[in-house]
């Protein structure tokens, strides 16, 4: 039997943890083994609102509120739009597949039986960046629009008050740019200058202390080049709270990096498999090297700055997953990184603990079963708080602020 995932709730909250979910299984080498996703989606919200790991290009910002757009001047009611929907997304992936970039394009693979639509990977992002003013889930918005469309037509028959207060319902930003000439039929991923702007200024406008904002205004190529968002801490226009928040990231991520290796090289010993036991001695030595190194960084540090940043942005956060992270940087600190790796240490005691925690009878480090069909490599990547998916989004927004009028033309 196929194992499926189903909400029947349309809160945005629920629908994003079900979706943090679906995400595990496509960000490579960071599979949430120990639990950790929590605290890395609250910093990774806090780094680049709006975004997610499967994003693949920045155009869908607003390929989507055009079609949907096009689809209210059409006047689709609320029972066929929905399939209207879904055809002119499939419709526009084939196009885009058919111009010169495809890189990111939604349904290369799966073509017209795409499953996820780019609506779904970017309806939160197009709400958080303010592109979308329509407060709830896809499908309450497809239901509304027979209301929707009523009220503009009672709209057009009232009398604007003297002050001008008065405004014609909306779902989507009044500002959003006019699409080019020749849509939906003639469309590319490349932004025009004017497309570029329309998203930094939301991103400014909606996020202005975030590291997205402080990147997509300075339009800095270079800046793409960093290998962690902490990279970028540097910048003068980084605020000193950001540049704190940054700090605190980039050691959460040293520090549970060793937890998932230890945990890798539990599970090698368990297998018996002597390459894989190497392998996973050879990253921890690098990683106790490095941790080492942190010096006063690291016995200085405090968690606190952590549990205030998953707070702010909502994240669930249980009593388990803060007393391990606690109880792992605490033994790191008191006794060294060296200490955690031996047979018998405290911190393996604890990974164990851990695992067992959250899978209970499908922990691998106590189920046969579970062990055998262990692959060999899980949520060793260090976490980089969707860094490698906002870049291609930046890219494309510098790329079309150096576009000039006539390169970018009505494409």
């Amino acid at each position: 039997m196929t194992a499926s995932l189903t909400w029947l709730d349309y809160s945005e909250r629920d629908r994003r943890r079900a979706l943090d979910v679906i995400d595990l299984f496509r960000e490579t080498g960071t599979v949430d083994e120990l639990g950790l996703a929590g605290i890395r989606n609250a910093f990774s919200d806090l780094f680049f609102p709006g975004t997610s790991t499967i994003q693949t290009r920045a155009c869908y910002f607003l390929l989507l509120p055009w079609t949907f757009l096009r689809l209210e001047r059409l006047r689709v009611s609320s029972s066929k739009v929905r399939t209207r929907a879904r055809q002119a997304e499939v419709n526009l992936n084939r196009r885009l597949l058919k111009s010169g970039d495809t890189a990111g394009v939604f349904g290369s693979q799966a073509g017209d039986a795409l499953k996820r639509l780019p609506s779904e990977v970017y309806w939160g992002g197009l709400g958080s960046w303010g592109i979308r003013t329509f407060s709830g889930h896809m499908w309450a918005y497809f239901r509304s629009l027979d209301a929707f469309y009523r009220r503009g037509a009672q709209f057009k028959n009232t009398p604007r008050d003297p002050e001008g207060r008065g405004a014609a319902p909306g779902n989507w930003h009044p500002h959003v740019p006019e699409p080019p000439s020749g849509f939906p039929y003639d469309v590319s991923v490349a932004l025009r200058p004017q497309d570029a702007k329309y998203l930094r200024d939301r991103i400014q406008a909606r996020h202005p202390e975030s590291l997205l904002a402080v990147l997509a205004g300075r339009a800095v190529r270079a800046d793409l080049a960093a290998d962690r968002p902490w990279q970028l801490s540097h910048l003068a226009e980084v605020s000193p709270a950001l540049r704190e928040h940054l700090h605190d990231a980039r050691l959460f991520a040293i520090c549970m990096q060793g937890a998932a290796l230890l945990y890798n090289l539990m599970l090698s010993e368990k297998q018996q498999h002597d390459g894989r036991i190497e392998t996973y001695q050879a990253e921890l030595a690098d990683w106790v090297a490095e941790v080492q190194g942190l010096g006063a960084d690291l016995a200085d540090w405090r968690l606190d700055g952590v549990w205030s940043v998953v707070r702010a942005k909502g994240r669930s956060l249980g009593y388990p997953t803060q007393s391990f992270v606690t109880r792992w940087t605490d033994n790191l600190k008191r006794a060294g990184p060296d200490t955690l790796v031996p047979q018998g240490s405290a911190a393996r005691v604890l990974v164990r603990e851990r695992e067992v925690q959250l899978k209970r009878g499908r922990a691998r480090l106590t189920n046969p079963r579970r062990l055998e069909l262990w692959g060999g490599r899980s949520g060793t990547g260090r976490m980089a708080y969707r860094w490698g998916a906002t870049k291609v989004l930046l890219k494309d927004i510098i790329d079309g602020l150096e576009r000039s009028e006539g390169d970018a033309g009505d494409a």
